[in-house]
């Protein structure tokens, strides 16, 4: 394929800016009647650059015949630029705040947040506190229990104690009684003495000590002896 000259790509582009504001005109047109069939709100926005395009064609025709034409257009373009600049410092603006409004909920959620965990640390603090003052309660309870019952016990071991002492003195008594109503006596003969004597110093000299015989006094008088007249 041979290759086109550099001035072909020229005359091109000066017969589309030549024909821009009916290029701009069909644009517009093929646009509304695209909207119609699809109800589409893209082919509307596409007016817009097409109306600016064309407008920038047709002012250039007028400073072409009016000797102005530079200067309209270069307002046109100054304008084209500052409504640019505008749009972008609002979009700017916009996702700035909307930033902005991010950071400051998440701050407001991390200080909940944190607000919620040291409440909940609180409480298990104080439920713990709870805890242990119940058993300190329970342990001084059972401590004091204890000791009520080792008092017990030991007053009760001092009661079975006096009890016993008690009991070991009526015996004594008993005893000392018995003995003082019932004495011991001697009888001579291993036993076989009619007679029995309350001590031996009475006894006559040739009494053998080896053959005496001690026993109580209703015992001996239930075996039918009598006391010495002797003593």
């Amino acid at each position: 394929m041979k290759k086109k000259k550099w001035w072909y790509y020229v005359l091109w582009v000066i017969a589309i800016l030549l024909l821009l504001p009916f290029i701009c005109l069909y644009g517009i047109y093929r646009s509304i009647v695209n909207y119609r069939k699809s109800k589409n709100l893209l082919w509307l926005f596409a007016i817009i650059p097409l109306l600016l395009l064309g407008s920038m064609g047709v002012a250039g025709y007028a400073g072409a015949f009016t000797g102005n034409g530079n200067t309209k257009s270069e307002q046109t373009i100054s304008s084209s630029s500052s409504k640019d600049k505008n749009v972008e410092k609002i979009t700017k603006q916009k996702a700035k705040d909307s930033a902005e409004k991010k950071a400051e909920a998440a701050k407001q959620a991390e200080a909940a947040k944190q607000a919620e965990a040291a409440k909940q640390a609180e409480a298990a603090k104080q439920a713990e506190a709870a805890k242990q003052a119940e058993a300190a309660k329970q342990a001084e309870a059972a401590k004091q229990a204890e000791a009520a019952k080792q008092a017990e016990a030991a007053k009760q071991a001092e009661a079975a104690k006096q009890a016993e002492a008690a009991k070991q003195a009526e015996t004594a008594a008993a005893q000392a009684q018995t003995q003082a109503n019932d004495p011991m006596v001697y009888v001579t003969g291993n036993g076989s003495s009619d007679v029995y004597w309350y001590g031996t110093s009475s006894m006559p000299g040739n009494t053998n000590m080896n053959n005496l015989v001690q026993m109580h006094e209703s015992e001996a008088k239930a075996q039918g002896k009598r006391h010495s007249l002797k003593e």
